[in-house]
């Protein structure tokens, strides 16, 4: 007897919209769907003011502390930006946003948003890709 080979992930729109917003996986690296949709929608390092290309994708929230690999929570990073969010007293958390918003909080208690560009084509124009200081 042939054995099927089946794999079934949930896939979760925004409500009243057909946007993607989150996919079920329980692997702690992102697949490579998932790693080209953090690509595409990010474009760039996500830290505020770093227009770095992508190195690494990574969860906001980290995998050891229960973050999920998912959209919500994972981040386009250059490899710089993604060591240094290790380190003692940064602290990055997903925020609602009118795109994927990422708050960063330095050891000093500064705190930057990142919104997620607007995608090309979509008719919003004068928007700005980097973070904004708080």
């Amino acid at each position: 007897m042939k054995e099927l080979k089946t794999w079934i992930r949930r896939l979760y729109t925004a409500p009243g919209t057909v946007d993607l917003v989150a996919m079920d996986s329980r692997r702690r690296l992102f697949p490579a769907p998932l790693r080209r949709f953090i690509q595409a929608r990010d474009d760039t390092c996500r830290t505020p003011y770093c227009d770095a290309p992508i190195r690494h994708h990574d969860h906001i929230i980290p995998w050891y502390d229960g973050g999920t690999t998912s959209l919500a929570n994972g981040a386009g990073l250059c490899e710089a930006c993604n060591h240094t969010k290790e380190l003692p007293g940064w602290k990055a958390q997903p925020r609602t946003g009118p795109r994927h918003t990422v708050e960063i909080t330095t050891p000093t208690g500064h705190s930057y948003h990142s919104t997620a560009p607007p995608l090309p084509g979509n008719g919003l124009s004068g928007t700005c890709p980097g973070g904004t200081s708080q």
